[in-house]
């Protein structure tokens, strides 16, 4: 009975831990909207208040993000692109070149309904940082 009773507790354990986890497509996929600030001025970059559509991509752990930016109250593409999701650091990776052939890596840090964001040039100098919140 002692066995049992160890055995229930740990199942209820377990069930309560998993149930208070949001799944992958819950915390990732949704519409995320906040800022882009530059890092680099001066520059061409402009600080943006952005909105990030975050869908379920065909291939296996990938999200795609339909990247738009807010000009006078509408939303303009900037552009899509994939991202890599790595569940155990709950975070999202994109790597692409620009069109002067720098390599440009995209890294967010999820965070409950908030997403902590940078953009790093191949030199490693921080040229964006993003703070987003899931639209309810």
């Amino acid at each position: 009975m002692k066995h049992f009773h160890i055995l229930l507790m740990l199942a209820l354990t377990h069930t309560v831990a998993c149930s208070g986890q949001p799944s992958t497509k819950d915390s990732v996929e949704g519409i995320w909207k906040g800022t882009s600030l530059c890092q680099v001025k001066p520059s061409a970059c402009h600080d943006e208040n952005v909105v990030y559509h975050i869908s379920r991509s065909a291939i296996a752990g990938t999200y795609t993000n339909q990247g738009n930016k807010i000009v006078n109250g509408v939303e303009e593409e900037m552009g899509v692109f994939d991202f890599v999701y790595d569940a155990t650091k709950h975070t999202l990776t994109a790597t692409m070149n620009d069109n002067q052939g720098r390599a440009s890596i995209w890294l967010f840090k999820i965070d409950g309904t908030q997403m902590h964001g940078t953009l790093t040039q191949d030199n490693k100098t921080l040229f964006r940082i993003i703070e987003l919140k899931k639209a309810e």
